[in-house]
């Protein structure tokens, strides 16, 4: 595991935030810098933290009292864009999973998750990945696939206005499905390191340096058929 990771937990529900706080106390690399139980305090405590202090991560609650998780997001990644959210939902609905995304979110689980996914989400999320459930990425994908339906734009205009080569576009449609390095180069015959010089330059291109990042480009700009 990757050491010192800190995390901040936003959830009303004090039953659930103080069960999520006892299970990831078991992660001696895991520590909780930010706990609160609406986004207001969540935000104005943010603000009261050193900056060695600023959570990693933050699992977010996406309905709350007050300003939703969706609000808060959107929020807090314009004052702190070094932190990672995660977006916690127990709800099915593809607009607000949407709009989570467009926020800033950085990746999402189901609220009957594991603890051990959620450990691992949290990893990926430091890591530089996305953390989408199963089922949350295939809602997402279904997002995408009816957005593209009615863009204006074709594909290769997109593509042309993001200055990307064909194999880039291969790769960061990778990205979108949520595959890893290798699995992306099995899928194109090509080596993980290649794939893995491919992102880079995907980045620098969008102006993005994690992989949530070029998954909400990719979205919004309607990329893909």
């Amino acid at each position: 595991m990757i050491m010192d990771i800190k995390i901040g937990i936003v959830e009303d529900q004090r039953k659930i935030r103080e069960r999520l706080i006892a299970r990831l106390a078991f992660y001696d690399d895991i520590t909780l810098t930010l706990e609160a139980e609406t986004t207001d305090s969540a935000i104005l405590k943010l603000s009261t933290l050193e900056k060695s202090e600023l959570p990693d991560v933050i699992l977010m609650d996406i309905e709350m009292p007050g300003k939703s998780g969706i609000e808060a997001t959107a929020i807090i990644k314009s004052l702190y864009p070094q932190i990672d959210i995660l977006i916690q939902t127990v709800f099915e609905d593809e607009n607000k999973i949407f709009q989570s995304v467009l926020a800033g979110a950085s990746g999402y689980l189901l609220k009957d998750e594991p603890i051990q996914k959620y450990v691992e989400a949290i990893q990926q999320l430091v890591e530089g990945g996305a953390a989408l459930s199963p089922l949350v990425a295939s809602k997402l994908m279904n997002i995408v696939v009816a957005k593209n339906s009615v863009k204006k734009n074709s594909a290769k205009e997109i593509q042309s206005e993001l200055n990307l080569t064909d194999r880039e576009v291969e790769i960061l449609n990778g990205v979108v499905e949520d595959l890893t390095e290798r699995q992306i180069g099995e899928k194109l015959f090509i080596s993980h390191h290649t794939v893995r010089t491919h992102i880079k330059n995907i980045y620098k291109k969008l102006h993005v340096n994690t992989r949530a990042s070029a998954v909400r480009l990719a979205i919004t700009k309607g990329l893909f058929d």
